[in-house]
């Protein structure tokens, strides 16, 4: 159903590699348990049911995750969504295992009827285009170089779930149903906004609705909270290695310059975000400005007021190890 609920700001993040991580492994096998960042809430244990296939899967939410999306919740006029391309079972059950634990842990009762779940089914899947359209046409849908099949096209936030799948299958006889519209798509897409760690799952023409992230990776060894009140960032690492393991700090530095410029300068979330970082990542030439490093800094002075303990992922020094 199309979401009519006072316009609220629609804030859909990706799930794996930017929220969660899956490579826990070595951190359990070598008790390497950092006390801020590997709390025992921030273990999600999912079992699931897909296909008359059981499934047992932990999750560990990146640094800063659950400060993060508390931050998102206490917006009263913003509305979470999960987005992941992968198994709508899993999606759901670890969304409302996210959500439950915010709500244990002193959240309020009423996020559990604040969030959404998209996966896979609801991607616009290339794929089924190529040996239809006329090639022209199909490189509207996946242009050079944005190569992921499954396109998370927003658009269907506002249609509905529904009404985008009938779209979606007229598209295959008039692909004009669900092309790119510059002027159509930014009016209704002003209040919604992808955060993704991978840009190839971008539908073509929303850009502006596209926060990019670093995709996260523990340091190595493992990770530790850091001890210092400076941002470590060494601008030699061509690794960063510091702007992957705090994504999440990145990512709440980037929203609330958007909510307070939104609230000060009435300005579209979107275009904000465009100014602030999207001329950036769509500039090939601009790659060592990627992600400029103060919105990790003014994101850690956000992500405290809900954990004053909390700072950067950081990785341990081999007297640690």
């Amino acid at each position: 159903m199309k979401n009519t609920d006072n316009n609220p700001i629609i804030i859909v993040m990706d799930i794996d590699d930017f929220i969660t991580t899956m490579d826990i492994d070595e951190l359990r096998k070598k008790n390497r348990l950092d006390p801020v960042h590997h709390r025992k809430d921030n273990f999600i244990q999912l079992s699931f049911t897909h296909h008359q296939q059981n499934y047992d899967v932990e999750n560990l939410l990146t640094p800063g995750c659950s400060e993060f999306l508390r931050f998102l919740f206490e917006h009263e006029n913003v509305r979470l969504g999960f987005f992941s391309a992968g198994l709508h079972m899993r999606n759901i059950h670890l969304a409302q295992k996210i959500v439950q634990m915010l709500i244990d842990t002193g959240g309020n009762p009423n996020w559990i009827n604040r969030y959404d779940v998209y996966s896979r089914e609801d991607c616009f899947d290339t794929t089924r285009f190529h040996n239809i359209l006329d090639n022209e046409i199909s490189k509207k849908f996946q242009p050079k170089n944005f190569f992921g099949n499954y396109k998370k096209d927003i658009r269907m936030i506002y249609y509905g779930r529904e009404t985008y799948q009938q779209m979606y299958r007229q598209t295959f006889k008039d692909p004009d149903v669900l092309l790119p519209n510059k002027e159509k798509d930014e009016q209704i897409l002003k209040n919604i906004i992808l955060i993704e760690e991978d840009s190839s799952y971008l539908f073509p023409g929303q850009e502006k609705n596209f926060l990019l992230c670093p995709t996260y990776h523990h340091p190595y060894p493992y990770p530790i909270n850091y001890q210092g009140e400076d941002t470590p960032y060494n601008p030699d690492d061509w690794h960063s290695r510091f702007k992957e393991s705090n994504t999440i700090f990145y990512a709440t530095g980037v929203l609330n310059r958007a909510f307070e410029r939104h609230a000060s300068e009435g300005l579209p979330i979107p275009e904000i975000l465009w100014q602030e970082q999207g001329i950036l990542w769509t500039d090939g030439d601009r790659h060592e400005e990627h992600y400029p490093i103060q919105f990790f800094t003014e994101g850690r002075e956000i992500l405290r007021k809900y954990n004053n303990e909390l700072n950067f992922a950081v990785a341990s020094s081999e007297q640690e190890s």
